[in-house]
């Protein structure tokens, strides 16, 4: 076995337990903000002659150097998140908060598991179908209601919340977090827009060095988009009306639905409208005679369907009112068969890939033959999220079913 081996191997060791993380960069003692292999073998070869049990500081500083030697080249590791602030790291994290799903979902795609974790958001922990792990698991509030007592006496390493969402509520909990805790990182990723995910997701990587899980998802994300960009671009865009959870609440240019819409080849009727999520006249619809209708589910008064499996019945009923409003049946969408109920699941958050496709091949159908959106949902499931890949049933997540 080399030198070499058998440091790994004796690293390996070091990494199999740990507590709490404390600041400064272990394992450095020159101080000049690198740890080499001959500094760490020197402490792992000085700790097993020693004879002596190390203290549980010694044990911890000596297993983060050798994790951070492993995986971050033995240096401090400085990330930038979703607000462009750059944070820095000079330990690894061991006891996260979570209070983003869409960032637990992609911690999840790139292998963290929740042996890092010790509290998510309570939306997390009451999900027991997509995130059966932390069923139970402790719970911090919302971020438009934490528990601040709850956070502080778990002594967070780190804490993640949104970017671009609820930026005042989260700019809040930052606060008084670092107020507390003024050692603890406080990260802001949003990782539900298209233009920004796969970025989002690298960062994510980068701190808890999977940036090997990082590529195979960078991989699935771009393959599958690949697809859907040669559908788009294949046809003409139909005309979408896409109607979210909320009767008569549209997107306009600057949403990431108008976003999702372009990029599965459609045209938004609404793209011109100076709302982001504009409420639109049932009248101007029907002016602007819409090729396809999509309406979504899931959320609002039309929590149905999706991984939880209830109420499945309810998209043909959301769907048969559509067809059944006053003076839709002389839309080319209803006249033609293309008015869809698909699940916001699938459209919002890191899955907006599968949404994206489903919309592609509804959008372009005679251009779609190598779109496999019901095969995407299966892999992404059982490949990145460790799930079953019977949860991507398409009568739980769309209407009508090919």
């Amino acid at each position: 076995m080399t030198p070499r081996s058998l440091l790994l191997v004796a690293a390996a060791f070091i990494l199999i337990t740990c507590t709490i993380v404390s600041a400064g960069l272990p394992g450095d003692p020159d101080s000049d903000g690198v740890i080499t292999r001959d500094e760490l073998a020197g402490q792992v070869i000085a700790a097993m002659e020693s004879g002596k049990p190390l203290s549980g500081q010694e044990f911890q500083d000596l297993r983060d150097a050798a994790w951070i030697y492993l995986h971050w080249d033995g240096k401090a590791r400085t990330v930038t998140d979703s607000t462009g602030r750059a944070v820095t790291l000079s330990r690894p994290l061991r006891r996260i908060i979570v209070m983003n799903s869409e960032t637990l979902e992609t911690m999840r795609s790139l292998g963290v598991g929740r042996e890092s974790v010790i509290a998510v958001d309570k939306y997390n922990a009451h999900k027991p179908e997509f995130f059966p792990e932390y069923a139970g698991y402790p719970s911090v509030g919302s971020v438009w209601a934490p528990d601040y007592e709850k956070i502080i006496s778990l002594q967070p390493d780190a804490i993640f919340l949104y970017a671009s969402v609820s930026t005042a509520e989260c700019d809040e909990i930052e606060k008084r977090v670092k107020t507390s805790l003024p050692g603890t990182a406080v990260f802001r990723f949003d990782c539900y827009l298209p233009e920004t995910y796969l970025g989002d997701s690298q960062n994510i990587a980068r701190i808890f060095g999977r940036e090997h899980d990082f590529e195979r998802l960078s991989d699935f994300y771009t393959q599958a988009l690949g697809k859907v960009k040669r559908v788009a671009a294949a046809g003409d865009p139909p005309l979408v009306y896409l109607e979210t959870w909320n009767d008569f609440k549209s997107a306009s240019r600057g949403s990431g639905y108008h976003d999702k819409i372009t990029m599965a080849g459609g045209t938004n009727i609404f793209a011109d409208s100076p709302a982001e999520y504009p409420e639109v006249d049932p009248e101007s619809i029907v002016a602007r005679k819409p090729d396809v209708i999509v309406k979504l589910a899931g959320s609002g008064k039309y929590i149905f369907g999706g991984y939880s499996g209830e109420n499945s019945t309810r998209f043909a009923e959301v769907y048969n009112a559509i067809l059944a409003r006053p003076g839709w049946n002389s839309l080319p969408a209803v006249r033609n068969g293309r008015v869809y109920v698909l699940h916001n699941g699938i459209l919002g958050g890191p899955q907006y890939i599968i949404g994206v496709t489903y919309m592609a091949r509804w959008f372009h159908p005679q251009q779609a033959g190598d779109l496999d959106p019901e095969g995407l949902h299966r892999r992404y499931l059982e490949e990145f999220q460790g799930l079953a890949p019977s949860l991507a049933r398409p009568d739980m997540f769309i209407y009508p079913v090919d």
